[in-house]
């Protein structure tokens, strides 16, 4: 499924915290885009988090050493005061100036687990 960019932004951001349950829906979207489409900017990028929706978030995360982060089923989250709490694919990452090299492919859940 392709989609416009006012729909993905409206589906991949949140004004209040994001449940499990909302990223992983978020994220097998954007993979069954890719999926479809074969755009690799389509696939999972990034996901972003204001502190305060970060803060007592129950979310199913790892970090395995500093240099990786924090991940999400592969997917490094982000989390600053003032950040907007989104999902961002590979493109919209790139062209907010993230480093391609961060990027991971997304995890089972099962694979995800640590």
């Amino acid at each position: 499924m392709v989609w416009s960019d006012a729909r993905r932004r409206a589906e991949s951001t949140y004004r209040r915290p994001m449940t499990q349950d909302q990223i992983d829906r978020i994220l097998e979207a954007m993979q069954a885009a890719f999926e479809k489409t074969g755009d690799d900017g389509e696939r999972p990028g990034l996901i972003t988090f204001d502190r305060d929706d970060w803060v007592g978030a129950n979310l199913s995360t790892c970090c395995t050493s500093p240099g990786r982060g924090i991940r999400c089923r592969g997917i490094q989250i982000k989390i600053a005061k003032g950040r907007e709490t989104r999902v961002w694919t590979r493109a919209e990452a790139l062209a907010r100036g993230e480093d391609p090299e961060s990027f991971e492919d997304l995890k089972s859940r099962e694979d995800a687990k640590v």
